[in-house]
């Protein structure tokens, strides 16, 4: 790890400190590229030849014919060529071409980290392409093994970048993702999904500030951090991950896949983007795709148990214009289609449990629409009807998302629900104003399920929570003001529920949600840590928080499978959004923890299909089962 954070201090100081040259040169690809990451000809109006080997909507490929490569193996033979618009016709694939231009170093402007791209900028009317000869063999792919990922660096790649390769076998580890038309349920796929080479294990997202982020900051910042946190844990930012984008080409079709698919013969070229290498795959040799995955519903209850599940169902709206509210209103065949997808998944998938604690309803309304489908859909069915009832009550949220409750009162009866914290403020870092600090505010629900054993009513509390996103936690003017509001956030429930305990040490207390949190300090914030009260060391974690808890409580996914501890994919990385945090008391009755896995794993044109469950969402749902029986200690 230490040598990842001296390669990524080189790595930045190079690319501030890189001399800008003016002379117009004759180079090869290899001689602009150079064995570094930044080129050394930056700024310079240079004159190259190759063939094209691909072509995007703003730009093209170009590589050195086989037998005129250098020796060097750190060199990369191609090159990206931005031309703005679509390539003109003399650069067609194929074409062996001279072409001038300015090198450069191209990061997108909404980025705050990452690598940059060497690339020529090529503009019509200040610079010639002149055809060489035409229908060219493109040069040979490289294929990429496990030998080119030894390195464990976020630039192990760059030697390939602009240069075709190929890879026999893939395994894909986060879905193909799409474009989500809110008001018609209809999908636009991006045909990107994220893959790792056949054999390597599942990248997870790992404790610690991630690398790419401390490239991103700024050197007084990190000379800041390394003194005052000198156990700030780093996270590599799973460099063997692959971005594989099947329609940036031109002419290309798109790839759905599911995760865990094996995606066979890979060819195309390695750009750059969104801080990861990416192949671009081939327009006329589309991979292939094998052992797609199908949903398992999960396990009925027995007679001694009852079931909660907890899922951000993504901004659920219903078909009414509601004033005041920033809302994409759905059409009426949309929510029709939408709100059947999630009935499917909870009667045939959840089997029906017995407490759903939603995140992401847009108001009372909508969550009793869903309810009365729910029973509807079960009686229709043939099964009993589960009776299930909405709970929810409106928050802070400009969206107008709330957290809610279905409660089957069939079988489980509601002592109280009531939500707090929606009138906590604090004052922000960056403005000095105060504002609101819980967004969605928690709902507690107290609940008893009579045991037909013994007659007595079984009690318990669920808090359903929904916490602040890390949307802009890195950003340099609004980073500060997220950090504070989730740390404080954290701490607004640690001090709830210790409260809680001391009032009454036997109740038993269930907190679930979507923490928007992993279970382990991220070098930023330690949100869970600071919840369960075991928070990070003041010297390990830039916004750290004291114990507030004094008996402990349990986040259930530590109990699970390490294979199986995610709820979410982001980056090409699993991860733990969506929690259940027990205290001891409810711990005692805990009969078993998991997530369904309906949503996370699955491509985004999923969520169009009306006949299938699958991506309602992009979280999976937490479940976990208790048992009415007391603990035998």
């Amino acid at each position: 790890m230490k040598c990842l954070t001296r390669t990524l201090f080189l790595l930045f100081a190079v690319i501030t400190t890189s001399s800008v040259v003016f002379a117009q040169k004759d180079l090869t690809v290899a001689q602009i590229q150079g064995i570094k990451n930044v080129s050394e000809h930056i700024g310079t109006s240079v004159r190259t030849t190759g063939i094209v080997t691909a072509r995007i909507r703003s730009g093209f490929f170009l590589q050195t014919p086989d037998g005129k490569t250098d020796s060097d193996p750190l060199s990369s033979e191609g090159i990206y060529v931005f031309t703005k618009d679509e390539p003109p016709a003399e650069a067609a694939i194929g074409n062996e071409i001279t072409v001038t231009g300015k090198v450069e170093e191209f990061r997108p402007r909404n980025e705050n980290y990452g690598l940059t791209i060497t690339e020529i900028s090529h503009f019509i009317g200040r610079d010639t392409i002149r055809v060489v000869s035409q229908n060219n063999p493109l040069p040979k792919p490289f294929t990429l093994t496990n030998l080119d990922f030894k390195a464990n660096s976020v630039d192990q790649l760059e030697r390939y970048e602009g240069m075709r390769v190929t890879v026999p076998a893939l395994a894909a580890v986060a879905p193909t993702g799409g474009r989500v038309d809110a008001k018609t349920e209809s999908v636009v796929s991006d045909g990107v999904f994220y893959a790792v080479i056949k054999g390597t294990p599942r990248p997870f997202r790992e404790p610690g500030l991630s690398a790419m982020q401390l490239l991103g900051t700024e050197e007084r910042e990190r000379n800041k951090w390394k003194s005052e946190l000198p156990r700030l844990p780093i996270f590599d930012h799973n460099p063997e991950v692959i971005r594989i984008e099947t329609l940036a080409q031109i002419g290309s079709s798109v790839l759905n896949v599911a995760s865990r698919a094996e995606v066979k013969e890979v060819v195309g070229v390695v750009h750059y983007g969104f801080s990861r290498y990416a192949i671009l795959t081939d327009a006329g040799s589309p991979p292939t795709v094998a052992n797609t995955i199908k949903p398992i519903a999960m396990p009925a209850t027995t007679d001694r148990q009852f079931s909660i599940a907890a899922a951000n169902i993504e901004t659920f709206v219903d078909d009414d214009d509601d004033s005041g509210i920033r809302e994409e209103v759905a059409t009426p065949e949309a929510f029709q289609r939408r709100i059947g997808k999630v009935s499917m998944a909870v009667r045939e998938y959840l089997q029906l449990p017995d407490v759903f604690a939603v995140i992401e309803a847009e108001n009372l309304n909508v969550l009793k629409k869903l309810a009365s489908k729910i029973n509807a859909d079960a009686v229709a069915a043939g099964k009993p009807d589960p009776r299930y009832e909405a709970y929810l009550f409106d928050g802070n949220d400009p969206r107008g998302i709330d957290c809610g409750f279905l409660v089957k009162t069939s079988r489980v009866k509601v002592v109280s629900a009531k939500q707090f914290g929606k009138e906590e403020t604090f004052r922000s870092p960056g403005t000095g104003k105060e504002i609101s600090l819980n967004d969605r505010p928690p709902i507690m629900i107290e609940l008893t399920v009579e045991d037909p054993k013994t007659g007595q009513p079984f009690a318990f509390t669920i808090v359903n929570n929904h916490l602040k996103s890390f949307r802009g936690i890195d950003d340099p003017e609004d980073g500060q003001n997220v950090r504070m509001k989730k740390k404080l956030q954290a701490e607004f429930l640690a001090k709830w529920v210790n409260e809680r305990q001391k009032t009454n040490p036997n109740e038993r207390i269930l907190l679930v949600g979507d923490f928007n949190a992993f279970q382990f300090n991220d070098g930023l914030v330690d949100q869970i840590g600071t919840i369960i009260g075991k928070p990070a060391p003041k010297d390990a974690v830039l916004e750290s928080s004291p114990d507030l808890v004094e008996t402990d409580l349990i986040d259930l996914v530590n109990l699970i499978k390490v294979d199986q501890q995610y709820s979410y994919t982001f980056d090409g990385n699993a991860q733990v959004l969506d929690h259940f945090i027990a205290n001891v008391p409810m711990r005692k009755h805990l009969a078993g923890f998991g997530y369904l896995r309906i949503n996370a794993d699955f491509p985004q044109v999923l969520r169009a299909a009306a006949d299938r469950p699958e991506r309602f969402s992009d979280h999976d749902v937490a479940v976990g089962y208790f048992t009415l029986d007391a603990p035998a200690n």
